[in-house]
């Protein structure tokens, strides 16, 4: 009984060590459920602010944007590969280009899609062609979205509301 409680001991001690060593080489991040507050708080963004996200086992994208939808701010996590525990901070800021259009990343080492828009064309659907299906997706046309498509999408088009093909801008993150 000694000995169990000797192995024990010396295991919660090499947790003990191990977990703020994994922190500290940024091998610990945010669990899923908590991005949404991580950036309100890193962001310092009101909770009045709603927010759309999209989240899949490799990133979280998400649009925060105020009542009048004159203000807005967007925040993509990562979840790294390897070992590491939860979704790190890869990129965000003000909306410039969400502004103008829907704007597609390509994050570096990752091969999902994730578009991000404060939705100025009215996008109302997507279409996502599976080479043997076409999956649709609706969009509420007044407001922001943000999508993280999986790496199996041939072809991606958006729609606005009157079926009008709307590119993206394409940027790399």
């Amino acid at each position: 009984m000694k000995k169990i409680i000797k192995y024990i001991g010396i295991l919660i001690i090499i947790v003990i060590i191990i977990l703020p060593i994994l922190y500290i080489n940024n091998r610990v991040g945010i669990c899923e459920k908590n991005i949404e507050k991580d950036v309100r708080t890193q962001r310092n963004l009101d909770d009045s602010w709603e927010v759309s996200k999209s989240t899949n086992k490799n990133i979280s994208a998400l649009i925060f944007y105020d009542n009048e939808q004159s203000k807005s701010n967007y925040s993509i996590y990562v979840n790294k590969k390897g070992l590491s525990f939860g979704y790190f901070f890869r990129g965000g800021g003000s909306t410039y280009l969400e502004n103008k259009g829907i704007v597609e990343y390509q994050i570096e080492g990752f091969q999902e899609k994730t578009y991000i828009s404060m939705n100025k064309d009215k996008i109302s659907r997507v279409e996502i062609d599976k080479g043997n299906n076409i999956k649709v997706i609706n969009i509420e046309s007044t407001k922001p979205f943000a999508l993280v498509l999986d790496k199996d999408a041939i072809a991606i088009r958006f729609y606005d509301i009157n079926d009008n093909i709307i590119k993206p801008i394409y940027q790399k993150l």
